[in-house]
């Protein structure tokens, strides 16, 4: 009996052995495992968008104007100057800062020549969007000194007074609105073009009064004129 037995042990001791060898033998030849993308890693690597592309906003702008104001018999008087516009505030959609401006012109009474000259300061304001090419719409107030200088003899109708080389000055004062685009060349530089409307109101001689009554002396108003004006200026 013992026999038997010893044989039974000796065949399930083999074959438990050899068990043990093919599990050893099947877990070195699996693969390694591979890394899978946790679901963090997958949504960083989508929710990241391609960069976002500042530009400059304007700052300052020096620039050629011109425009017309009203002549005393009711015509225009061109007038052409230099404008400085500096904006303290000039984000991605609102510009609003100082102008100032200088210039002359050349007017005509009863066939005299009149030198004009005018200075003005002023508040201007409105919406941009920047990118290589700004376009803006700008709303502006200004006011300031508007003077001028005659060239020979002049007698005021309605009076014996004679000017002769005489300097006059009076108040001016203007509102209006530029459409344009500010084209950037290169960095932070731009070169800038704009159309607009100005409507000036100065105080002068009522000529037309003066000139139907006589006998009612020196009169005065305001003159007021509506005019197209071009802008051209660079800056950064």
């Amino acid at each position: 009996m013992k026999a038997p037995r010893r044989i039974l042990c000796a065949v399930v001791s083999l074959g438990a052995l050899a068990c043990l060898s093919i599990a050893a033998r099947a877990a070195s030849a699996a693969p390694a495992d591979e890394p899978v993308a946790t679901p963090t890693t997958v949504s960083a690597t989508a929710s990241a968008g391609p960069p976002v592309v500042t530009h400059a906003n304007p700052r300052l702008k020096l620039s050629y104007r011109q425009f017309s104001v009203s002549n005393l018999d009711g015509t225009g008087v061109p007038l052409k100057g230099i404008e400085l516009d500096v904006y303290p505030l000039s984000t991605r959609w609102i510009r609003m800062g100082l102008d100032l401006e200088a210039g002359r012109g050349q007017a005509t009474v009863l066939g005299h020549s009149i030198q004009a000259r005018y200075g003005l300061l002023g508040v201007v304001g409105g919406f941009q969007y920047p990118a290589r090419i700004t376009p803006f719409v700008e709303g502006r107030l200004v006011g300031g000194v508007l003077g001028g200088t005659l060239d020979g003899p002049l007698t005021i109708p309605g009076t014996t007074l004679m000017l002769n080389g005489t300097s006059v000055a009076t108040y001016i004062y203007g509102g209006g609105i530029d459409i344009g685009a500010d084209v950037f060349a290169l960095g932070r530089g731009y070169v800038s073009v704009s159309l607009g409307w100005l409507r000036t109101t100065w105080g002068g001689l009522d000529y037309a009064a003066m000139i139907k009554d006589p006998l009612a002396g020196i009169q005065f108003k305001n003159l007021t004129d509506n005019s197209f004006t071009l802008k051209l200026g660079v800056g950064f």
